[in-house]
């Protein structure tokens, strides 16, 4: 707005006096304004000019990136930049109550824990054995044992591996009918039982549970087929077993043989070692004395599996050559059920023995353990070692 704008706006605004001019008093107030308004605008501009200059210079003032025209593709800076993170974290102060549970974590991770297998020289023998019947050595150093068990006061987590290759196809069903009446032997409240299928991949048919129609339901599903990966089935049941609480089992019904599992058997020994896991097998091979027509590799491996985690390969006296006939069938399922009782009496003649080792190194190292019964009437079946605990 010009100075001589203001006057003619002025005029209209507040008339003349008698001698055709501007009231004196008001021109004179209109003229401070705008004189007032010229100078305070000719200022902003003289501090606002050499504040661009130093903007341009610096770099501030120009346009934001987002509003720059960007290449269609931007490229990396070249070498790409490295994060490094700080080499000691600092980590806030743990209180009283976390230090005491940490504690506790790690005394109870140093528990080893020992399922022991009772054999008596007769039947009639009661088992009642005693803390003091028992002696533990880890590489020759007796142990001094802590906790002691009886089998009826631990839970049992069992997983049943079922062979459904199609080699063993033709006991299929008679495994299906011992393995329903074992459930009902050995199944407790207290208990869990899962099914794994095992062919050329490995199933889990049925998943924890203490009700034996769902395990009786899910044996009933086995359907021989393919190719067998006994070796990846008893790794995956060993990892399944884990973090279970009780003594913790692996029965495998099997001829032993194995042919498409990625894991090798010395892997899967050390996973159910790890595990704490006892392996039990009901051998359903071929039973005739020829060496020629038996899989002597596959026996061996049971045989290894079971006598180092403390269990026992059982086998039945199934007919050789076998043919369907009426004869031969009831022999077959007579020997299967004979085997699964004798399983069912070794799951209830156990006890579990834990200590401490004096050996405090945790360095993952494999010790060898032995486990021995003071009263010449009974022999001990345990696992043959463990691995230590690892920092």
């Amino acid at each position: 707005m010009t100075f001589s704008y203001r006057i003619e706006k002025a005029k209209r605004e507040y008339g003349t006096d008698g001698n055709n001019g501007i009231d004196g008093r008001r021109l004179g107030k209109i003229l401070k304004i705008s004189v007032c308004s010229v100078i305070s605008v000719c200022s902003v501009f003289l501090i606002i000019s050499p504040l661009r200059s130093v903007s341009s210079q610096s770099g501030r003032g120009q346009l934001p990136e987002s509003k720059k025209q960007k290449p269609d593709k931007p490229g990396l800076p070249d070498p790409l930049p490295k994060i490094r993170l700080p080499e000691n974290i600092p980590q806030k102060p743990k209180n009283k109550d976390e230090k005491e549970s940490e504690d506790t974590i790690r005394i109870n991770s140093d528990l080893v824990n020992v399922v022991v297998t009772i054999s008596r020289k007769s039947a009639t023998d009661p088992i009642n054995l005693k803390q003091e019947d028992f002696e533990i050595l880890e590489d020759g150093a007796p142990q001094e044992i802590a906790n002691f068990a009886r089998d009826a006061d631990q839970p049992l987590k069992l997983v049943m591996l079922y062979d459904t290759s199609l080699s063993v196809a033709q006991r299929l069903n008679f495994e299906r009918r011992a393995s329903a009446r074992f459930f009902e032997r050995v199944m407790r409240q207290e208990d869990r039982a899962a099914v794994f299928s095992v062919s050329t991949d490995v199933v889990v048919l049925q998943d924890f549970t203490n009700r034996v129609p769902l395990l009786v339901d899910a044996i009933r599903q086995l359907k021989a087929q393919g190719a067998t990966s006994l070796y990846d089935g008893i790794y995956l049941a060993s990892e399944y077993l884990r973090n279970a609480e009780g003594r913790r089992v692996i029965v495998i019904v099997s001829d032993g043989g194995d042919t498409t599992s990625n894991k090798g058997l010395l892997e899967a020994l050390a996973q159910a070692q790890k595990s704490d896991a006892l392996i039990f097998a009901i051998f359903t091979g071929n039973p005739t004395p020829s060496q020629n027509l038996r899989d002597l590799a596959a026996e061996r491996a049971l045989e290894a599996l079971t006598r180092e985690t403390g269990g026992e390969v059982l086998k039945p006296k199934l007919p050789a050559g076998w043919q369907p006939n009426e004869e031969a069938d009831e022999q077959t399922l007579k020997e299967l059920d004979r085997a699964f009782a004798n399983l069912a009496e070794q799951l209830r003649t156990q006890y579990v023995l834990g200590f401490f080792s004096t050996n405090e190194k945790r360095d993952g190292s494999f010790r060898k353990l032995s486990v021995r019964i003071k009263k010449p009437a009974y022999t001990a079946r345990a696992r043959t070692g463990y691995y230590a605990p690892k920092e």
